[in-house]
């Protein structure tokens, strides 16, 4: 089984992974995320066209995807719609084992023009379901939870036609997906895309400059827009303010920097566009649930 680090979670300006899942001919990846792993202890803000299923082996998390969050506990399974923002944490840093389960709606559906993608593929990527839970309590929890360890057992013995077998049960999983469409015509309403483009924008500078003094008036420039419309456009797509998340990226810069023991927490701290020790102190506790000196010496 394919272990994904931190280190290989890779992103773009815009918060986009870069990662292939799987081949262009089969385009899955199965992984075991071991959060002990993780630079951060955690799966930063990012998003991809493909659309996730994760299912909980140890420990509790908080998924949010978009301004939706969804508490997760051993056995949990969350499905995660194609192209939305969305962040794991696991309630005790660092510390958590899950199942991650990435795939191209082409996987299933074929080519984009046929008619299973038109019709059983896109009105769930198009649509207006952004994640869905289920636990031990839902209906369809043990039949999904028994198709899902059956795939992590063919990704990993790659017997002959296990590329067959797995579409076979994804394609019962996302039936049962597809049955939790929310009645009613699915629209991408415009206001949602700009939004997201917005925040995109305003996201690729905060990553370009987080080194600076930045004000919000400067970030709200990037993006061509007024501070207060800026504000906005991050809670209806993240649920937290512009200054949040700078805060929680320079923070993820610092514990990169922290690795390095020749460099002083002084120098990491204005490495990062912090103002002072005590400044960049009491946002890492706030973050990372410890000070930087403690967490370099974990």
């Amino acid at each position: 089984m394919e272990q994904l680090k931190a280190t290989q979670t890779i992103v773009d300006g815009s918060l986009r992974e870069t990662k292939a899942h799987g081949t262009e001919g089969f385009p899955i990846g199965v992984y075991l995320d071991d959060f002990a792993d993780f630079e951060n202890g955690y799966i930063c803000w990012h998003w991809h066209e493909e659309v996730q299923v994760t299912m909980i082996i140890e420990g509790e998390f908080t998924c949010q995807v978009e301004t939706n969050e969804i508490h997760l506990q051993e056995g949990d399974i969350a499905f995660i719609n194609s192209g939305l923002m969305h962040q794991i944490r696991p309630c005790r840093l660092a510390q958590g084992k899950l199942y991650s389960f990435i795939w191209r709606g082409e996987l299933i559906g074929g080519n984009r023009n046929s008619d299973i993608y038109q019709e059983c593929i896109a009105p769930v990527i198009n649509g207006n379901l952004p994640c869905i839970k289920w636990n031990s309590t839902s209906l369809e929890y043990d039949k999904i939870a028994e198709l899902l360890r059956n795939v992590v057992s063919l990704y990993e013995g790659k017997e002959p036609a296990y590329q067959l077998k797995i579409l076979s049960l994804l394609s019962e999983l996302w039936l049962r997906i597809f049955e939790q469409i929310p009645e009613g015509k699915p629209v991408v309403k415009a206001e949602v895309e700009r939004d997201k483009q917005r925040v995109k924008a305003a996201i690729q500078y905060m990553q370009e400059k987080y080194q600076e003094p930045l004000k919000l008036d400067d970030i709200a420039e990037a993006a061509y827009i007024s501070r207060s419309e800026l504000c906005r456009s991050f809670q209806r797509t993240i649920n937290m303010t512009p200054m949040e998340f700078l805060m929680q990226y320079r923070i993820r810069q610092s514990t990169v920097l922290l690795k390095n023991r020749d460099l002083r927490i002084l120098d990491i701290a204005e490495m990062t566009g912090f103002c002072s020790p005590s400044h960049f102190g009491s946002y890492f506790h706030k973050y990372m649930g410890c000070t930087p000196r403690e967490y370099r010496c974990q």
